[in-house]
């Protein structure tokens, strides 16, 4: 897994400081199994994927679902544990603290840029 940040395309402001980015397929069916709690700002980047579960989950979260261009498709907001989601239009899915996108001001159509720490 790589770390990162997520900004706000449009302005470049850092909106997501702490983002675990997904590079094998076993991280990406991991996910977020076994986290009993995530910090605001931090959360997980899940890619290629269109859909997740929290089935075996300890915590209730919100998910972000981006098409190929990083666009925001659809959320899913407090997601409790034992769900199923998914959007057909989106290449990637962001697992986030409950009440992120909140505070985060997310909303669908805003584009998303992914930044490795340098």
């Amino acid at each position: 897994m790589i770390s990162g940040r997520i900004l706000l395309g449009a302005t470049r402001e850092i909106i997501l400081p702490q983002i675990g980015k997904t590079e094998t397929f076993i991280e990406r069916s991991r996910g977020l199994l076994g986290c009993r709690n995530l910090e605001e700002g931090h959360g997980l980047l899940i890619t290629p994927c269109n859909s997740i579960h929290t089935f075996f989950m300890k915590m209730s979260i919100d998910v972000v679902f981006l098409n190929r261009d990083n666009v925001i498709v659809a959320m899913k907001r407090n997601m409790q544990p034992q769900r199923f989601a998914m959007s057909l239009t989106s290449a990637a899915v962001l697992e986030l603290p409950t009440g992120q996108i909140r505070l985060s001001g997310l909303k669908d159509g805003d584009r998303l840029v992914w930044e490795q720490w340098p």
